[in-house]
Parts: C-alpha cells; sequence; structure tokens
C-alpha cells in the first residue's frame, strides 16, 4: 500500500473521512486531513486530530495536498469537486474511502447495493449471518465507516456493508467476495446529471470479481440481471422460479437448491419484510450461499428487528399512529412505503433536490393519501407534479417540521397514520436523514407527552 496520503473532507466523528484518517494513523502511514469548511464547524474534530498528531487544514485546500501519493475522498465529495479535478489534472491517485477499507480488510466483503431497499437489506443480511457462528461487522454507507470495520474485523469474521453510488466512484481493486443488487431506478440525478452516468457508477461493484466470488441478481429487474460480473450467480424473485436461489410463489418464500424448500409465509414476516418481501428473498439466498439452513434462515426472517427510520412505529396518539420512514429519500421508495400501509395515510414529504421526477408519486398519491403535507426545497415541484395529475388535497408548509407534523396532526382521524417519508434527500435541513429521522420522533414523543398531559 501507498505511504501518505491526504483525506479529502474531514466529517463528524464516526463518518468516513475522519475514520479513514485515524485508521491510516494506526497503519502507521503518514496522513493529512483537507477540509473546505471553517474551522468552528469542525472544532471538536480538530481538537481529536491534534491528540492523533495528525497534521489538517481548514477552511480550504492548499498545495500540500497534492504532496501525497494518495487522495482519499469520502462520499461527501462530489466527484466533479475543484480538488478532484486538480488531482486528476496532477495524476494524483484517487481512492474511495472503501478502497482503502478494502486493501485493509482482512474478512471477506458481503456488499449491497441498489436504489431501494438497501438499508433494511443489508441489516437484514447481518442479521441473518449470526446464523453461521462468526461474528458479523455491519457498516459502509449505514452506520460506521467501513474502514472502521476493517481495522477492526478479525479474518474468521464477516463484514456486512451497505454500499452506496457515491463511494464507489474512485474504487480500483474492492472486490466484496459477495454482491447483492437489488434493484436500479432514477436517483442522485443532482450528482451524475443522467441515469445512465448513475447506473454506469452503481455497477462497479462487480468489476473486480472473480470466478471464485458471487453475485445475487434480482430476477425481475433489468440492471441486476444485466451487470457485468465474472462471478457466479444467484437469483431472487417475487415471480420467478430460479435454478438456484430464493422465490415467492402463492403467498410463501421458498429456496431452491437440489430441491424446494419452503421457508415462511409472507404473513409471518415483520411489517418492514412484509412490505418489501424481495429484500427477504435477497437475504435468503444469501443464506443459501453460506449453507445456513431453511430452518435458521426462517427463523433470522421471522425475528429481524426492523431498522430505524424504516417503516418505524414511533407512537399512537388519539387513535392516529405516527410512522417514521426518514430513509425513504426517493419517490420510488416512499411509494412502495405508501402500499405497505392499510391505514388511512396522512402523507408528509419533501426534502432537498435531487431532480426526481414526482408524477409517480403523485399518482400514488391519488390512490393511497387522504392529505399531503408539503414541506423542504421540493415542496413547490411535488405540488406542481400533484396538480399535473389531478391530486389536489395538499398543503404547502414552512421549512418547520414542528409545525409540519402538528398541521399533519391536526388532518388525521382516529384510525388513520401520519406517514413521514420524505420521497427526497435531506441536506436542505439535516444532516442527513438519520438526523432528520430523529427530529420528526423527537416532535412526535413531545406531541404524546403533551396529549398525555392534557387528559
Amino acid at each position: 500500500m501507498r505511504e501518505s496520503f491526504a483525506v479529502i473532507g474531514i466529517g463528524k466523528r464516526g463518518k468516513s473521512g475522519l475514520e479513514s484518517a485515524l485508521a491510516l494513523k494506526a497503519l502507521g502511514k503518514e496522513v493529512f486531513v483537507s477540509e473546505l469548511a471553517p474551522f468552528d464547524l469542525y472544532q471538536e474534530e480538530a481538537q481529536l486530530l491534534e491528540e492523533y498528531d495528525i497534521p489538517f487544514e481548514l477552511g480550504g485546500h492548499t498545495e500540500r495536498v497534492f504532496q501525497n501519493d494518495v487522495l482519499i475522498v469520502c462520499p461527501g465529495i462530489k466527484p466533479d469537486a475543484e480538488i478532484l479535478k486538480e488531482a486528476i489534472k496532477r495524476r494524483v491517485e484517487i481512492w474511495s474511502e472503501i478502497e482503502l477499507a478494502y486493501r485493509i480488510a482482512q474478512a471477506p466483503i458481503i456488499a449491497i447495493t441498489g436504489t431501494n431497499g438497501k438499508t433494511t437489506t443489508t441489516s437484514l443480511v447481518a442479521h441473518l449471518m449470526k446464523e453461521t457462528g462468526k461474528e458479523v461487522f455491519l457498516g459502509g454507507n449505514i452506520g460506521i465507516p467501513l474502514v472502521k470495520i476493517a481495522l477492526e474485523a478479525p479474518e474468521d469474521s464477516l463484514i456486512v456493508a451497505e454500499i452506496g453510488a457515491p463511494q464507489l466512484e474512485f474504487i480500483h481493486n474492492f472486490r466484496p467476495w459477495i454482491a447483492i443488487l437489488l434493484n436500479f431506478s432514477e436517483d442522485h440525478l443532482d450528482r451524475y446529471g443522467t441515469i445512465e452516468k448513475y447506473r454506469e457508477v452503481k455497477s462497479r461493484i462487480t468489476e473486480n470479481q472473480t470466478e471464485k466470488d458471487w453475485v445475487i441478481r434480482n430476477a425481475e429487474d433489468e440492471w441486476s440481471r444485466s451487470v457485468v460480473s465474472r462471478a457466479q450467480s444467484v437469483y431472487f424473485s417475487l415471480s420467478i422460479e430460479p435454478s438456484w436461489g430464493a422465490y415467492l410463489k402463492e403467498n410463501t418464500l421458498f429456496l431452491k437448491d437440489e430441491g424446494e424448500v419452503p421457508l415462511l409465509e409472507v404473513n409471518a414476516l415483520p411489517t418492514i419484510l412484509k412490505a418489501n418481501p424481495e429484500n427477504a428473498l435477497a437475504a435468503a439466498a444469501c443464506g443459501l450461499l453460506l449453507n445456513i439452513s431453511a430452518e435458521r434462515i426462517a427463523y433470522a426472517l421471522r425475528t429481524f428487528p426492523g431498522v430505524a427510520h424504516r417503516l418505524e412505529e414511533i407512537a399512537e396518539i388519539d387513535g392516529v399512529l405516527f410512522i417514521n420512514d426518514s430513509s425513504g429519500t426517493n419517490p420510488l421508495s416512499t411509494i412502495r412505503t405508501l402500499s405497505a400501509i392499510e391505514r388511512p395515510i396522512v402523507l408528509i414529504a419533501g426534502g432537498s433536490e435531487k431532480h426526481s421526477d414526482f408524477s409517480p408519486l403523485a399518482r400514488a398519491c391519488k390512490e393511497k393519501v387522504k392529505h399531503l403535507v408539503l414541506f423542504g426545497a421540493t415542496k413547490t415541484r411535488i405540488a406542481e407534479a400533484c396538480q399535473e395529475n389531478g391530486f389536489s388535497s395538499f398543503t404547502i408548509e414552512e421549512n418547520d417540521l414542528k409545525k409540519v407534523v402538528k398541521k399533519a396532526r391536526s388532518l388525521a382521524q382516529p384510525g388513520d397514520a401520519v406517514l413521514f417519508s420524505p420521497a427526497c434527500a435531506s441536506f436542505d435541513m439535516f444532516n442527513d436523514f438519520e438526523h432528520r429521522g430523529e427530529v420528526f420522533r423527537k416532535i412526535v414523543l413531545e406531541e404524546k407527552e403533551g396529549c398525555e398531559e392534557n387528559h
């Protein structure tokens, strides 16, 4: 591995920039950190870098960045950033954080990607992999940065990682032992400009795999089926019975190995998986690869505790159920969530701009939503899509989530659900979708507490 590294972007504690710097320091490498934002935004992180004797600069990138063998770039840095353009011009090598993680890692990596369902499926696969008896490390685009896990995970453990497109932009050798390709739809147009470029980057997850590796494909998704890989393929499907893999038939999940083995009925799945059984099938196919018995796969699916910010039931107030689905960061994710809820729905949506097409969401609202409460940078565009598609039951609110929740509560009746599934990214008002979900949860619980005090 190279000897000197510049990490571009500090990030907060527990994020990939800072963790990359700490990992490189632990490995005895020369490391320098460069951050465009001013000192007052990163005082705590700067203090930590000083404690570890890691040199850094804040408030701009200087020539010192290019006096290193490699630039480590974090997902928050867009690929057209000036610092990266200059590095490419000077022929300085650029690595994604997951490239560094792969070169550090001793344990095999199971990597999950797709436009929707990544977080749920990654968490479920980690839950299921415990049935192997191995120690399992969960991270990547969910929770702990992959580079931190790679440093800690022993050779006989398993790493399960959620991988988003931005993490794949500057890979070179990154090679997951098992890659799970869930699905592909329009997203991240703010970053990539075209859906073709987004697809090209997303497909890089398998580019270094060999015949010794595996790729788990969605038989019903054209992208998942067509991504090039030298790895052996296993399939999952909601309607097609594969020669080897996992599938749904007559409302029951099956494994297909030497014969047909039933796992459990869809109705036996937790709500989060019942809404998207294809995520359960993807995990089951992974379990099949690792020789986990059908009984233990079924047990793991039944006992999956769910994921924060994904169809998370927060509280019931005066007969109205409040559901946190802050991980709904694009229209298709929110549409799928709407189909999973049987109650009448008051939907809260809106957020930062990714140039998504909101027409499909507007049409879904006509079918499933009694009222739509809009906020955030995209509220006007969503409202226009609703008007164009004949859905007029919406309200545009101030960009104040507390007021938005109160408005949604006032519109809901006993037996309804207030669903917080923004269909957009969060960066107009929040740090990320987790932060957004935590704020929503706090507001709802305060509402519940106030209601109880008044009764």
